[in-house]
Parts: structure tokens; C-alpha cells; sequence
């Protein structure tokens, strides 16, 4: 029988407080998760035993029940998967992307066992940003809070490139958790050519980013086939991505078993998720 004994866990899912609106007409805020987004929900009453339910979406324009108007934050009923940590699949989400594989899988349709199994924990902590002194291979442009970019200039301080030689501990059929301690532009950033890697040579089943740490969304509005390189390569192989996670860079141990199952839903291109690492009890965490 499969046990957990000998074994603890850490949380790399971030905790969300939800904004709440209250039956009552109250407000009771909470926090936005760490892309920004706020988590929205609103209070009711079933009216055929008046008992409460607190419900994931913004209240209707004008709630039949209580006649309240729509929260501020969210718009009437606007609900996403995308919130919180989540994992993405290709099919229903880029699949519509000009030059994507043809053959590409809905999260509903992968094997269980690609979200669960052995990982490697990469934190990139050692590749400290740099000066550039030449025009750099940094990507070309990409956005950052809806604000364009433009590629690095001589003088300018960028993260480096994510090598092979950065991730040789990864072995074949890995799940790969990966993060660093910078942010913004001096943020390692993953390169075509490395995730090529991953997918050929190494033959990751899985990724997970932490965020703020790994630059990996970068050519967003580039012509298609050449937007969103990494998303493009990495779904297109059938690897899904789950992201932001935290907490990587507490685990000591480059090697860790990793648990963050999707909800069984078709047609549902992301999907919350609860990801878990799992250490030896005694196992240091920093």
C-alpha cells in the first residue's frame, strides 16, 4: 500500500484571500494572487431552506435574490481557471495558433501520471543578472504588465539565458519545478534552444514555474508561428505548464515527488491546481 509516512509536505500552491461580497451589502477584501488577479466571490441565499453559499464569480449585474449590483473589482460572472496556480494544456487553448501541432492533448486527456512522479527542483539562484556590453540574444521584445519591452542595449542589467549546463541534474521523464530569486527583466530567462533540450533530450513529462523567478512569456504579440515561442514548444510537445508556484526555493533537495492533479473536466484548457512537493521527513528546508 502507497504511504506518506517518512515523507512532508510543501505547499508550492500560493494561498488566496478572496474578495467576498457579502449578503448583508458588505465588502470583506482580500488579496489579488501573484500575477495580480483577484480571486472574486459572492455571498447567497437558496431561498428553500435559507442556507448560505459563497459562490467563485462576481454577483450577477442585478442578483435576483438580493437585487446587488456587480462587484467593482470583477465583472458580472466573469470566472477563470487561469487564477491561482494552474496548469495549462495545448488542446482548446492554442490550439487555434497558426503552425501548432495538429495532435496536440486537453489536460482531460493526458495520463494521470503526468502530474504526479519524480521532479527535479531547479533554483537558479546563481545566475545572477549581467551587464550587457553588446546588443544581446536577450528575446527580441515581449510584454510585462501590458507595457512593451524593448530588447537589451548595451549597459542595460538582463538575467541570463537558461542552459543545458544549468539543468544537467534533470534526468529523462523528469516533472520540472523550476525558479530563481530575481524578478523582472533580471530574471533567467528560458530560450527556445533550452526547452528544445527538455523536450528532446530530457523528455520532461511536466513543468511548474515559480513567480517572480523564470522569464518564460516573452514574444507574446510577435506574428504568429513565432509568438509565445516557449508555450508553443513546450503544449505542442504535450507538456503541460503549471504556474506561478512557490516555495521552490526552500527545498534543499534537487530532487522531490511532486503532486498537482487537474480537474477531470473536457474541454477545460487550464484547471486550478494544488501542487505539492513531497521530502524525506528531516529532509532541511531553508
Amino acid at each position: 500500500m502507497f504511504s506518506l509516512d517518512g515523507y512532508t509536505s510543501i505547499d508550492l500552491s500560493p494561498r488566496i484571500s478572496p474578495r467576498i461580497n457579502r449578503f448583508d451589502g458588505s465588502v470583506e477584501e482580500g488579496a489579488p494572487d501573484p500575477y495580480g488577479k483577484h480571486w472574486v466571490m459572492w455571498e447567497g441565499r437558496f431561498p428553500m431552506d435559507n442556507s448560505l453559499f459563497t459562490m467563485y464569480a462576481a454577483p450577477n449585474n442585478i442578483n435576483l435574490y438580493d437585487g446587488r449590483q456587480h462587484d467593482d473589482i470583477l465583472g458580472q460572472e466573469r470566472m477563470t481557471t487561469h487564477n491561482g496556480s494552474h496548469i495549462q494544456g495545448g488542446k482548446g487553448h492554442i490550439s487555434h495558433w497558426k503552425g501548432v501541432p495538429a495532435d496536440m492533448k486537453g489536460l482531460w486527456e493526458l495520463p494521470i501520471e503526468t502530474f504526479i512522479g519524480e521532479a527535479s527542483v531547479c533554483n537558479l539562484d546563481h545566475l545572477t543578472p549581467e551587464t550587457i556590453v553588446e546588443e544581446s540574444s536577450y528575446p527580441k521584445e515581449y510584454t510585462k504588465k501590458k507595457f512593451w519591452l524593448p530588447k537589451a542595449e548595451p549597459g542595460d542589467v538582463r538575467g541570463k539565458e537558461i542552459l543545458p549546463d544549468h539543468l544537467d541534474h534533470i534526468q529523462k521523464g523528469d516533472i520540472v519545478l523550476m525558479t530563481s530569486p530575481f524578478e523582472g527583466l533580471e530574471q533567467p530567462w528560458l530560450s527556445s534552444r533550452t526547452t528544445e533540450w527538455l523536450i528532446k533530450d530530457r523528455k520532461i513529462k511536466m513543468i511548474g514555474f515559480g513567480y517572480p523567478g523564470i522569464e518564460w512569456q516573452y514574444d507574446l504579440k510577435v506574428a504568429a508561428p513565432n509568438n509565445s515561442p516557449i508555450r508553443r514548444l513546450l503544449l505542442g510537445a504535450n507538456i503541460p505548464i503549471v504556474h506561478p508556484l512557490v516555495n521552490i526555493e526552500t527545498l534543499k533537495s534537487d530532487r522531490v515527488f511532486y503532486y498537482g492533479m487537474p480537474l477531470n473536466v473536457p474541454k477545460l484548457e487550464a484547471s486550478f491546481v494544488r501542487a505539492v512537493a513531497f521530502v524525506p521527513s528531516g529532509a532541511e528546508t531553508s
